[in-house]
Order: C-alpha cells, then structure tokens, then sequence
C-alpha cells in the first residue's frame, strides 16, 4: 500500500513537470527564420490598406497642417508610446501606467524639427457618446502628455475652424 502512495506521488509530479516543460516550450518566442518560415506563401488571406483618418478629420489635419509647415512637422496617428517615455521606481504603478496608456493613438502630434520632440497633441472631439466611454483613460492621458511638457489642444470635428483660429490655438500667431 504505501509503495502505491509513492508510484501515485511520482506519478503525478511527472505528469506536472511534462506539463510544465511543454508549457515553457510552447511560449518560447520562435527564432526568427522559424517564424519567416511559418509564413504560407499562398493563403486566403487578404490584405488592403484601410483609411488613417476620417474625411472630418483629414479636413482638420490639412488645416493643422497648412497652418503648422513653417513651424513644426505634424504627424498623424502616432502611439503614445512613441511620443513620451515612462518611468518610475514603483515597477507595478508603471506597468499598470503602461497597459492604459499603450493602445492610444494620438489624432495629430506636432514636432519641433530641431530636437524632433513632441510640443502639441491635438486631439480630435468626437461625438459624445464616445467621450464619455473614454473620459478617465482621456484624463490619463492628458496627464500624461502635461508632465511631459506637450500642450493638449481639443478641436471638434463637428466645428468648422479658420486659418486664423487654428494658428491662435496652436499658438504660432505671429505678435505684431
């Protein structure tokens, strides 16, 4: 009887060890050439270019854009990731930090084209039912953009706005 507690005992930590190998194995990144190769080279897949930007807001892109191009370089779509860095010593605030803040796209980034830095985020109002839904992680990331320095300017898709508005907002008017 006891011989069958302890066949029962190795038994079970076999089994728990293969688990836990096949486990690691299967969650190894693959090396590069692997992944390349895992590729099908005939698929039903289908891949198409899909739109940036709605037209309202490429019509208030082309407006930043004209109003901005002797300034600054404007891009569009950027992740927020790309624009700002974080760090902190608590590791677990950071991450928590990260996870809100890393599927965010910026509507309109504005760039100083000496030190090729992030000065103004513009972001684009939507209806208000999706304010609504975003109102905290918005306030995150408008956080987040203020302790990097980066100026947040809101424009309203449903507003039409002037050359002279924009430049005002943007504050590039020229003082005169």
């Amino acid at each position: 009887m006891p011989n069958n507690g302890l066949s029962f005992i190795l038994l079970a930590g076999f089994i728990l060890g293969a688990v836990f190998l096949l486990q690691w194995i299967w969650r190894r990144p693959l090396p590069k050439a692997a992944a390349l190769d895992e590729i099908p080279e005939r698929g039903d897949s289908v891949v198409t270019a899909k739109s940036l930007m709605t037209p309202e807001e490429a019509t208030l892109f082309n407006l930043i854009k004209f109003v901005a191009q002797d300034h600054l370089l404007a891009l569009v779509k950027l992740p927020i990731l790309q624009v700002v860095s974080v760090a902190d010593q608590d590791e677990e605030a950071r991450r928590t930090l990260m996870r809100t803040i890393q599927p965010v796209r910026l509507d309109v980034v504005l760039v100083h084209p000496g030190t090729l830095q992030a000065t103004t985020v513009v972001k684009f109002q939507k209806n208000g039912q999706e304010v609504q839904r975003q109102e905290k992680r918005d306030r995150v990331i408008d956080t987040v953009l203020k302790a990097a320095g980066i100026n947040v300017i809101v424009l309203h898709l449903t507003q039409t706005y002037s050359v002279e508005q924009v430049t005002t907002l943007l504050g590039l008017a020229e003082e005169g």
